[in-house]
């Protein structure tokens, strides 16, 4: 997956959240489609000592299941109206799909714990939905317990009322539900397509909700589905402490989204500002000189800027700059840093979103052996080798444009004196 360094930071972080390390929902069609993948991810897991809490849906199945036995069902904005027919047969269904998890899992030595009814405690708001359950109270002190006890809990999305009726719940809506109650880490949505995807079916790997937000809901793109997952995912944000996160991924990538800085998904994070200076008073320069030393481990030119034809993006955490040079035709970026504890959590995704925003047409060089090479190969229209340097560019097709900017990029002095 990574190395074994970058690991073992993510490890020591989520081994210090106890039962709070993370909410796995997992979609029926996973269970049904990719079970052996699911399991491999969550034995790895278990292996490595992290227990997570599992969430698992059934929708695909129970709908089969309906017409197969000629059970008449409808929907109400999402949300599967749910007669006593229908009731008994989700009954059947989740208890069905619950115990296909955690027999797998047992088979392989990993404790799991099925919890059927008996988490989500409910009432019926809404009459027309029939026995559909609205949460209004999570007994998060049995999860808890299990999970110190070192088992893993397989929470079935089904819920109990004060008259002991049992309701249905909408998956998602219990996964929400556990994820403020406990406030974990990770909330991990698990599906067949594995993210978000843009305009031409790319995978998104990272959203910024400060930043992005208000323009993916706005793109007609976004289908209503992943419109939907995205709104409930900022409201979830809202409420969580500002270090969690909200990752769509696949059951095969589940440990690579986990354990890697560059993952595998689409990481969503309630995010940081960023700002953007095209004059520094001393604070600033102080900000952008800590993070570009610090990300470069060198010492920046003294008179790095003293030129006035620069422009700087700016994280209001103080973890990630990137500075433009703007005296050429096309804007060159001089440097793009993160700070090293800062990787992994789409800080650098961000920034650099923000920047191809303003700048449809730009270029920059890095060493052949920099560590960061791979995510600019993912991002940009070409690159050219030299002998010292990887140069690449975004939105350049005039040839003659290129050579310059080629030639430009080629022969620019460095401004970072790197420590021995």
């Amino acid at each position: 997956m990574s190395s074994e360094k970058e690991i073992r930071k993510y490890l020591d972080r989520f081994s210090s959240d106890d039962f709070r390390f993370a909410v796995i929902k997992v979609g029926g069609a996973v269970i049904e489609n990719d079970l052996d993948n699911l399991i491999s991810s969550l034995v790895f897991l278990n292996e490595v000592g992290l227990r997570p809490i599992i969430v698992h849906g059934g929708g695909p199945k129970l709908s089969r299941a309906l017409e197969d036995k000629k059970i008449q069902f409808s929907f109400k904005d999402g949300q599967r109206i749910t007669s006593k027919e229908v009731l008994y047969e989700a009954i059947d269904v989740f208890k069905a799909e619950n115990q296909k998890i955690t027999s797998a899992l047992i088979e392989k030595n990993v404790s799991a714990v099925p919890l059927m009814n008996d988490v989500f405690k409910c009432t019926i708001q809404d009459k027309d939905l029939g026995f559909v359950g609205t949460i209004i109270e999570t007994n998060s002190d049995k999860i808890r317990d299990i999970i110190l006890s070192g088992g893993v809990p397989v929470i079935a999305p089904m819920g109990y009322t004060d008259e002991k009726q049992i309701v249905n719940i909408n998956g998602d809506k219990a996964t929400q539900a556990l994820a403020k109650e406990i406030l974990p880490d990770k909330i991990i949505f698990l599906s067949e397509i594995g993210g978000i995807l843009d305009g031409s079916d790319n995978l998104i790997s990272t959203i910024n909700i400060k930043d992005d937000y208000k323009r993916l809901m706005s793109e007609g793109w976004l289908h209503s589905g992943m419109k939907l997952k995205l709104e409930e995912i900022k409201h979830l944000l809202d409420y969580l402490p500002s270090n969690s996160s909200v990752s769509i991924t696949k059951p095969l990538y589940l440990n690579r989204e986990l354990f890697t800085d560059a993952g595998f998904g689409t990481l969503v994070k309630a995010g940081h500002q960023i700002d953007k200076f095209k004059e520094l008073d001393s604070v600033n320069i102080d900000t952008i000189t800590s993070i570009l030393e610090s990300a470069f481990k060198g010492t920046l030119d003294k008179n790095y800027f003293i030129k006035q034809d620069k422009e700087f993006y700016v994280s209001s955490c103080s973890r990630a700059a990137i500075a433009i040079s703007l005296h050429q035709k096309v804007a060159y970026m001089d440097k793009f840093a993160v700070k090293t504890g800062a990787r992994g959590e789409g800080l650098g995704n961000a920034i650099w979103n923000r920047m191809t925003i303003d700048h449809k047409k730009v270029f920059w060089r890095s060493r052949s052996n920099n560590s960061i090479n791979h995510f600019y190969k993912n991002v940009c229209d070409g690159f050219q080798k030299t002998n010292n340097w990887n140069i690449f560019w975004i939105g350049i097709h005039d040839l003659d444009e290129l050579t310059e900017c080629i030639r430009i990029a080629s022969n620019q002095p460095e401004t970072i004196a790197y420590e021995n």
